[in-house]
């Protein structure tokens, strides 16, 4: 059986990779939504530790595929080990403690949220560790982890791209209504404190290292070794909103699902894949993206999505793919495209 298991993984690792990642995500977020209890203490704690599980399911996926097909030894010192995950996993805690203060009750005391966090910031120390000490083949997944990829340019505009659309659609939306330039605000202050947070939250735990770590560094590499960037964009989007489907029964209960998912997230989707190969393949790049993204939600009162917006991120996307023809292969040795780690070591001897 195991033997028949892992010949079918070798033969097809995308699809186990997508398989495994919607298996884990349904099979944490669902029991989480729908069958313990979140009246009590121990139901709420159990509920956000498999949410945690849920985020991090397609770098989980992809390690796992990883190792199952190069199950090769590698032996190194957990003292080692501990001089990377040791530190990660104290930042991460701690950036953890401060995005739940956000939205915790007052009197909520630090010393629990920081006990609380332990455990959950683990995930981030566990797979930047694995970038630094894992196996040849894990080390080549997650390596522009360890060491930064692509021009300074990308990562800005990795930063910027998601707060200049909703400024300037905001902007463009109310001189055609007749509106002032801004929206007069007093929050000022307290949006200084709740996007950084907000920001560092999703780049270890929301949609930044958990999920482009798995989408690009296993995914999107290996896509690109038989199909075009965009080609690959494709049945990335295909899958992401196969994986969010448990999310987005929540958070598009009220509408606005097929705008999102279906009309604007294949353009987002290009971006992702564009800017992960412009930066030659770093998955903190994606990762940026990916929290820019999500930070802009405290300003959702200031600067919404509008159609403007929108137009203007459509557009960006058609750009990149027109400009770098993006239905074209790229070559066998960039570094966004897979390669056999053996492959690699025996061109670096």
């Amino acid at each position: 059986m195991k033997t028949r298991l892992s010949e079918w993984v070798r033969k097809n690792p995308m699809v186990a990779f997508f398989a495994l990642a919607i298996m884990i995500c349904f099979g944490t977020l669902f029991p989480a939504m729908y069958l313990i209890p979140g009246g009590n203490t121990t139901g709420q704690i159990l509920t956000y530790y498999l949410s945690r599980i849920t985020v991090y399911s397609p770098v989980i996926a992809g390690i796992w595929i990883v190792k199952f097909q190069n199950p090769g030894p590698h032996n190194v010192p957990f003292s080692r080990r501990l001089k990377v995950s040791l530190p990660v996993w104290l930042i991460a805690a701690i950036i953890n403690v401060l995005s739940l203060k956000l939205t915790s009750p007052d009197g909520v005391s630090l010393a629990g949220l920081f006990l609380l966090s332990l455990p959950v910031a683990l995930l981030p120390a566990w797979v930047i560790a694995s970038a630094a000490y894992g196996s040849e083949s894990l080390r080549s997944m997650l390596a522009s982890l360890v060491r930064l990829r692509g021009k300074a340019l990308y990562y800005l505009i990795a930063l910027l791209t998601f707060p200049l659309v909703h400024i300037i659609g905001s902007v463009i939306t109310s001189l055609m209504e007749g509106l002032g330039w801004f929206p007069q605000t007093a929050a000022g202050s307290d949006l200084m404190y709740i996007i950084p947070v907000t920001f560092f939250s999703v780049l270890l735990f929301s949609g930044g290292l958990n999920e482009e770590a798995g989408w690009r560094g296993f995914g999107q590499t290996r896509l690109q070794q038989k199909y075009s960037p965009l080609a690959a964009a494709g049945i990335l989007w295909l899958g992401m909103v196969i994986w969010h489907i448990p999310n987005d029964l929540i958070q598009y209960q009220h509408g606005g699902y097929l705008l999102v998912r279906i009309g604007l997230y294949p353009f987002i989707t290009i971006l992702f894949c564009w800017i992960y190969n412009r930066t030659r393949g770093s998955i903190w790049a994606v990762a940026m993206f990916h929290a820019s993204m999500n930070s802009m939600n405290p300003l959702m009162g200031l600067f919404p999505i509008t159609t403007a917006g929108n137009i203007l991120l459509i557009g960006f996307a058609v750009g990149v793919v027109l400009f770098d023809r993006m239905w074209r292969r790229l070559p066998e040795d960039h570094p966004a495209v897979y390669r056999p780690a053996q492959a690699v070591a025996g061109q670096s001897r």
